[in-house]
């Protein structure tokens, strides 16, 4: 069949030259004789010269000069309308092309097309309908984000243990990213986007993601989104975007590259073993990297390539510290000692701040503390239960003065200054308690302190080492022998114990025949 092109080249050989030959014009077209001598009579025959023939479109043109003689068909047309409407239900929920067909059969076989020309038709109709929009990414303005359905494994024990990988894509560059997480609950989540800015070393403005429910609690033109992927946006400063439920293709760059990575990444690795989640990434990073040194088909330049010419430079800075999970959110009173309770442990605030409530935030490893929308204080999570943290700053002056008397540290650094046996005597308090803020001991240093500012160190380091002699190591019975001394013209003077030579006999070796 001759092509419309052809068929143009023909007419118009015939119109700039009435009177050439039909082999010279079928020369001039690159026609057979025969097809061109067939053209002319059917174009006579219509009336149809060049200047008409221009007027008419490709299809118009195939119509009128190959079919306008042939016999229309009598096949019935199907409702394309309603097939169309039923085809685009969600999957499991509409009917199957061979039932679209059998229920358009049944109102009269006669006329009803074959079940192939059917298909090609409806085919045809679904072409046309269904198009796509062209999208345009922005260097630093997008990445998508997904998970892909293909798992894979590594053994502990000799038992398999299934890891799911979490896949980002940027729009400008297509640079892939992908990560292995124990599941895909919002931890998983936030921990693959975390990891994936690190990776990129950057932020885009949005975060395109679907509507699972481990991200959004409720979905809509503008989506609900779950708490911790909120913080997360507003920690790094960007907005998420969410998929029409039911729309896949709204992150098509991301269903491609999951698509890639699970081709040439995840299915080889199923027939390799690992013993840990950090040797799949370790291989999972190592493998990504050299399909984004890859170049794309048929083009001499790769992801990496755009990202390094394009996309990079684009992107905003990631903040020193990366997003912390957060866990739980909790409005607390708090206690007259200005400490609250949260997990069986008290945290200290500012004293200010007793008989207030306050807004905690619980990351994974710490607590945020904030009073009227300002924040206060960071706690490290303590797993002490029954315990407290108190932090010396929120004390008042007089707590704070307390306290500081039962630091172990500060009395001990004490003791080292005033003299090496008032530093004995000290650690033999201390050694007598495993609670370093001791304030039985701490009391016992302070009794001791003001000996010192009122006998000197010199003195009383004397009392002292008389003191570890005779197991007199009260406050008390040191002052007792300052004064014994002053009393006796000096310690040389003082009676000291005569300690027994091992090799000297007692009573109790002679029995009932000692005679003293």
């Amino acid at each position: 069949m001759m092509n419309v092109s052809t068929i143009r080249a023909v007419v118009r050989a015939k119109f700039v030259k009435p009177d050439i030959t039909v082999r010279e014009q079928a020369a001039i077209a690159g026609a057979s004789p025969s097809a061109t001598h067939r053209l002319n009579k059917r174009c006579q025959k219509l009336k149809i010269d060049h200047l008409l023939l221009e007027q008419l479109s490709n299809k118009e043109v195939v119509e009128v000069l190959l079919y306008s003689d042939h016999r229309t068909s009598c096949k019935r047309e199907p409702d394309y309308n309603e097939a169309l409407r039923e085809l685009s239900e969600a999957r499991g929920k509409r009917k199957r092309r061979t039932v679209l067909y059998l229920e358009y059969r049944a109102i009269d076989p006669a006329t009803a097309m074959s079940k192939t020309h059917y298909f090609r038709m409806l085919n045809k109709v679904m072409k046309r309908v269904k198009i796509v929009m062209k999208q345009h990414h922005v260097a630093g303005e997008h990445m998508y984000i997904d998970y892909a359905g293909t798992k894979v494994f590594y053994k502990v024990g000799g038992e398999k243990v299934w890891v799911k990988i979490f896949v980002a894509t940027l729009g400008a560059s297509k640079k892939l990213f992908a990560f292995a997480t124990e599941g895909e609950k919002t931890v998983n989540w936030i921990d693959g986007m975390t990891k994936a800015v690190t990776y990129f070393d950057g932020c885009t403005e949005t975060v395109t993601m679907d509507n699972a429910i481990a991200l959004v609690s409720e979905p809509g033109l503008v989506a609900n989104l779950v708490d911790n992927v909120m913080f997360w946006a507003e920690h790094y400063g960007c907005l998420i975007n969410t998929c029409r439920v039911g729309h896949p293709q709204d992150k098509s760059l991301v269903e491609n590259g999951v698509k890639f990575i699970t081709q040439r990444v995840l299915v080889p690795m199923l027939n390799m073993t690992f013993f840990d989640i950090n040797e799949i990434n370790q291989y999972i990073l190592k493998e990504v990297e050299k399909l984004n040194n890859e170049c794309f088909q048929g083009f001499d330049i790769s992801r990496n390539d755009l990202f390094e010419e394009n996309e990079r430079g684009a992107l905003r800075p990631c903040p020193a510290t990366p997003y912390r999970m957060v866990t739980d959110r909790q409005v607390k009173r708090v206690k007259p000692d200005y400490h609250f309770e949260y997990g069986n442990h008290d945290y200290s605030v500012p004293y200010t701040l007793a008989g207030e409530s306050v807004d905690i935030v619980v990351t994974q490893n710490e607590i945020d503390i904030y009073h009227q929308n300002r924040f206060v204080y960071k706690h490290q999570l303590s797993k002490n239960k029954g315990g407290s943290t108190t932090i010396p700053e929120h004390m008042s002056a007089e707590h704070l003065a307390d306290f500081s008397m039962c630091d172990k540290k500060a009395n001990i650094k004490w003791a080292e200054d005033t003299g090496e046996q008032v530093q004995a005597i000290v650690e033999s308090w201390y050694s007598q308690t495993k609670n370093p803020q001791s304030r039985p001991i701490a009391k016992r240093c302070r009794a001791l302190m003001n000996l010192v500012q009122k006998q000197g160190s010199n003195l009383v380091n004397q009392a002292c080492e008389y003191a570890l002699r005779h197991d007199m190591d009260k406050p008390s019975e040191i002052e007792l022998i300052i004064s014994a001394q002053k009393a006796e013209g000096g310690f040389e003077n003082l009676p000291y114990r005569v300690e027994l030579h091992g090799n000297i006999r007692g009573r109790d070796y002679y029995g009932d025949n000692y005679d003293a």
